[in-house]
């Protein structure tokens, strides 16, 4: 699950890790309506992101499931280093399109500017996912991360170009549903949400 949306989102505010954004009024009503959906599937665990705006959003995941969570590194948001602060378009004009280059694999620019590459988090990612698989394998595990985070997982399964992730929007507050069977990872859905949100986002 991303986190719901937040004041960085609505602003197009790069804000990594460490600067605190908040979730919005509606933000907090796409939680609630995405929790009420997750009241239908017996969760048994759930792992969230240590910033902001994931553990306000786990913290209303938790009250209407009755489930505590657990904090985990690895479902962080990327590092994004210098652009921390910077407008979104602002980055675009001044250095070029960053955020598709950074879906490329081999791609070194952004390491001068302390931007956590693509298949740093897919690691971090790839462990998760494989701890879990491992320890949790007949449980049903909610993990509630950030945009980039859940494209790697998908580019783990799906062999997807780099401008095909970039362009592959996931929804603030909705799931992406993986399953383990056989030892095998699938993908089964992606940007699972409430019917009218499809209508109006």
């Amino acid at each position: 699950m991303r986190h719901g949306q937040a004041d960085n989102n609505v602003n197009r505010v790069l804000v990594g890790r460490h600067v605190e954004s908040h979730l919005t009024a509606f933000g907090i009503q796409q939680v609630e309506d995405t929790a009420k959906h997750l009241q239908h599937i017996p969760i048994d665990k759930i792992y969230v992101s240590p910033v902001i705006r994931t553990v306000e959003t786990a913290n209303i995941v938790s009250e209407i499931l009755g489930i505590p969570y657990v904090i985990d590194e690895r479902l962080y948001e990327i590092e994004i280093g210098k652009l921390v602060g910077m407008n979104y378009d602002d980055v675009i004009n001044q250095y070029g399109n960053l955020f598709l280059k950074f879906y490329g694999e081999t791609e070194t620019t952004l390491s001068k500017h302390g931007v956590e590459s693509f298949s740093a988090v897919k690691r971090r990612i790839k462990a998760l996912m494989d701890e879990v698989a491992e320890r949790d394998h007949d449980k049903n595990v909610l993990l509630i991360s950030h945009l980039d985070p859940i494209k790697a997982a998908i580019s783990i399964l799906v062999d997807l170009s780099p401008k095909t992730l970039y362009h592959w929007h996931v929804r603030n507050a909705a799931l992406t549903i993986l399953k383990h069977e056989s030892k095998i990872f699938s993908l089964s859905g992606v940007n699972i949400m409430s019917m009218h949100r499809y209508l109006t986002e």
